[in-house]
């Protein structure tokens, strides 16, 4: 599991690179996947959910956002809501987590070509 400094610091959190991979594939497909879901098929199974909040937000914090590119890392959600949880937004300038700000943020993360999108050393 990524460590706490990891995530403060200049290193990348450990999964972040494949995080991002999965992420473009579900870009690509049009999906979303459960927090969870993408923790087992990454660390590996019976692996819990919280191993995938620091690279999401390294995701969020060091690629997306200061690159301007669509919100990727919001693609990881909730089982149960099926929509990311509320540390997914910080840093994102939205308050008010609506069906509007939630439908506009997939059609452009969709509609997006993430196929030359690489994380650089950060």
């Amino acid at each position: 599991m990524a460590s706490q400094a990891a995530h403060s610091g200049q290193e990348m959190p450990v999964f972040t690179r494949e995080i991002f991979e999965v992420l473009k594939q579900c870009a690509t497909d049009g999906n979303t996947i459960a927090y969870g879901n993408l923790a087992n098929r990454v660390v590996g199974a019976n692996a819990r959910a919280e191993s995938t909040y620091y690279p999401l937000d390294h995701i969020r914090d060091k690629i997306c956002l200061p690159r301007e590119l669509p919100w990727l890392w919001m693609l990881a959600v909730n089982q149960r809501s099926g929509q990311p949880g509320s540390g997914a937004w910080r840093g994102t300038g939205i308050k008010l987590r609506d069906e509007d700000h939630w439908n506009e943020i997939l059609r452009s993360v969709y509609a997006y070509d993430w196929s030359d999108i690489e994380i650089e050393d950060t």
